[in-house]
Order: C-alpha cells, then sequence, then structure tokens
C-alpha cells in the first residue's frame, strides 16, 4: 500500500498495481471488518483506492438497499477516502511510523495484557490465544480482529491524529490496540461456550448478540484502553464524544432490548436501530456500564458480569448510583434479560427427571 500511495503522489501507478494491493492478505482484512456491521464491496473499495491515487474522494453509491451499506458509505467516503489522500502527501510521515512500529519490541505484552482481562475460572481452562499479527493500511477501523487474524492500521490512526480525533501513536498505544482485540479473540471463545451452554429462542438470541457486542467492546475498552478507569477513557479524543452521548444511547438501548424480545426485530429494523451504535457507540456504552459495576462490585464484579452477559442489567441497575449517567433499566425487562434461555444441562436433567417419574408411576400401576 505504501508502495502504491508513492505511485499515486508521483502520477505514476498502474492498474496491475492496484490489482496486486486488492489482492493482499491486508487489504481483504480491512474490506472484511468493514462488512462485520456495514456493506463494503470489493469494486466499491477499489473505486475509492483509484480516485485517492488521484488526490479525490470517490464518490460511491450504496451497494444495496438498508442501514448497513449506507454506513458503508459513509465510512468509506468520510474515513477510507479522505485517510488514503492524506497518506498520499504524507509518505515521510507514514514512513516513520512503520519504522517505529518495527522497532516496538514490546508488542508481545499484548497478549498478557489481553489475558489478564477474560473472565476465565482457572489456568487450566485457558483459552488459547494465538493471534498472527499484521499492520495493514488502507481500513476504516484502527485496529480489528478477524478470527484470529488482528491487525493494526498505520494509515488511518495516523490520519486520525493528524486531525487531533485520535491520540498520538505511541508504543504503548499499539500494545493496548493489539490486546484490545486479542481480548476480543479469547473473550469471543468463552461467550461462544456460554451461549453453546443455552438454549435460546430467536428474540432471545437477538437480545444476547447485542448484549455480546456491548460487552466485548466495552470491556476490552474500560480495562484495556482506559487502564480500568471511565476517567482515563475521557480522556481519549476518539472515545470522548461517544461517552457524551451515553445518556441517549442507554434508552436506545433499552428500546432495541424491549423490541428484540417481542420479535425477533426484522434484519433492516435492528440494523437501523442498533446503527447508533456503530463506531465507538457500543465500546462507549459497555465502558460506562461496566464503569459503574466496577465502583461498586470492584474489578472481579465487572469480571462475574463479563462471564454471563445476560447479568448486564440487573448488575448496573444495582450500581446505578455509582454511574455517570443518569439512568436505570426497566427492571422487569432486566429480569427478563437475565433470565432468557435455558440452560441445555438443566433441560436434560429435568427431561431425565420426568422420565423417570413417569417411569415409576407406570411400574406402580402395573403392580
Amino acid at each position: 500500500m505504501l508502495e502504491l500511495l508513492r505511485s499515486c503522489h508521483d502520477n505514476k501507478v498502474s492498474t496491475e498495481a492496484v490489482d496486486r494491493v486488492l489482492s493482499l492478505p491486508g487489504t481483504g482484512l480491512v474490506v472484511q471488518q468493514q462488512n462485520i456491521s456495514r456493506r463494503v464491496t470489493v469494486q466499491q473499495y477499489r473505486e475509492v483506492l483509484e480516485a485517492a491515487c488521484t488526490g479525490k474522494v470517490a464518490d460511491v453509491k450504496s451497494a444495496e438497499p438498508g442501514a448497513r451499506a449506507a454506513k458503508g458509505v459513509t465510512g468509506l467516503t468520510q474515513d477510507v477516502g479522505p485517510s488514503l489522500v492524506w497518506g498520499r502527501e504524507n509518505i515521510p510521515l507514514l514512513e516513520s511510523s512503520l519504522a517505529e512500529l518495527r522497532r516496538n519490541q514490546s508488542i508481545g505484552n499484548a497478549i498478557p495484557l489481553a489475558r489478564k482481562y477474560l473472565p476465565e475460572q482457572n489456568s487450566t481452562q485457558q483459552v488459547p490465544l494465538t493471534p498472527r499479527l499484521y499492520v495493514v493500511m488502507g481500513g476504516r477501523a484502527g485496529a480489528a480482529a478477524i478470527d484470529d487474524q488482528l491487525y493494526f492500521d498505520v494509515l488511518i490512526s495516523a490520519w486520525r491524529t493528524s486531525r487531533g480525533t485520535s491520540a498520538p501513536l505511541s508504543a504503548a498505544n499499539v500494545v493496548e490496540f493489539f490486546a484490545h482485540e486479542t481480548h476480543h479473540l479469547g473473550y469471543g471463545q468463552i461467550l461462544d461456550r456460554k451461549r453453546d451452554s443455552l438454549t435460546l429462542s430467536p428474540a432471545e438470541a437477538q437480545v444476547w448478540n447485542f448484549l455480546v457486542a456491548t460487552m466485548m467492546e466495552g470491556s476490552a475498552t474500560l480495562l484495556i484502553n482506559g487502564h480500568e478507569k471511565l476517567a482515563d477513557l475521557e480522556k481519549q479524543p476518539d472515545v470522548r464524544p461517544f461517552l457524551a452521548k451515553v445518556s441517549v444511547l442507554l434508552p436506545a438501548m433499552q428500546n432495541i432490548l424491549r423490541s428484540a424480545l417481542q420479535g425477533p426485530m426484522p434484519e433492516e429494523s435492528y440494523a437501523q436501530a442498533s446503527s447508533a451504535f456503530f463506531d465507538m457507540g457500543y465500546h462507549a456504552t459497555g465502558a460506562v456500564l461496566l464503569a459503574a459495576i466496577g465502583k461498586k462490585r470492584g474489578l472481579a464484579g465487572v469480571v462475574d458480569v463479563m462471564a454471563d452477559p445476560r447479568r448486564l442489567l440487573t448488575a448496573y441497575n444495582d450500581c446505578a448510583t455509582e454511574s455517570t449517567v443518569a439512568f436505570k433499566f426497566n427492571p422487569a425487562l432486566a429480569e427478563q434479560v437475565a433470565h432468557m434461555g435455558k440452560s441445555k444441562m438443566a433441560a436434560t436433567i429435568r427431561r431425565t427427571g420426568q422420565g423417570a417419574i413417569i417411569s415409576s408411576l407406570t411400574a406402580f400401576h402395573a403392580n
């Protein structure tokens, strides 16, 4: 990508050079990341890349109807395109940033930092953490996790720093970026296990997915990037604007959970309603909820809730007096969420017990 941007700056770019960048694993990762909560096609990304080569931001059209595709266009035209245009004119700065990353010997600290904040019962049940780390350019997220592949995006991070919307890069920041994404890798496995132990209805599964997004981003943001302190997050220019919106996001969260339990909501309705949590909405909302729990119950209380996201609403209500936002979830809704689904083991025991009772009654009547 750096070679391409250099060629673009010198007006010597070729179609072959663009094709080569589009074929690289790093490019595949940044496009994949944009399709987690948005819709972005490789053709759209090509248009953005080719326009940026000429110093322009492409006028991209939605690939399909809907909120996710619209958000995809917003990301391409307001983040990816402008950062590529900026990168075309700031090659020496990007080269310097890459050189600094290569000298960073502390990146290996990301794995123990991530594991420190996982809700693992004991060392014998630890989930495997063997991520493959990439450094990329040309995405929308500063860092991301795609399965076991984690990346840090030098270009978007440097561009946001230049605009004052992100803190200047440091060796510690890069470690935290990778630790944040490694935490997702481990915590995701733990939550998958928990999900597999439950029998959730389609409506409950939709609620579960929303809670997981909130807990995944909120826990990593508060505990790793915020060093367990909401006050530290409030100093970070990329998080601060979203923390200011949490007073609006919490009622929106309650509405989504209530509607989902009555549904599930149609996919497009759910995407539209949850679009307010894109960017760093999930991060800020989860961080505020967990920070309140942490103030009253300590880190152990936060980790306990992380082990089962269904407890989030009831735990937060119990700790709401410690929150930076004057809000409590509807108690009936909180209890309904806390008791979603049935434990598969409990259901098996109940079925076995019922079978034993029926057998006993049959034997009694036969005698």
